[in-house]
């Protein structure tokens, strides 16, 4: 069941698993959010570095 449906039921075993799931899904969205941002400021400010041969 999900939680728009009609016959849904909070109970505490949905809320930790929602609570774990969204929780995951933050730190994964967040890193990969200030890695793009890191990478891009990096890119903007010329810090490219060349591979050595």
């Amino acid at each position: 069941m999900f939680p728009f449906a009609y016959e849904w039921i909070w109970d505490i075993g949905h809320i930790i698993f929602f609570g774990l799931f969204y929780g995951i899904l933050s730190v994964i969205f967040g890193t990969l959010t200030l890695t793009i941002l890191k990478t891009m400021l990096d890119l903007w400010a010329g810090h490219i570095h060349e591979p050595e041969h």
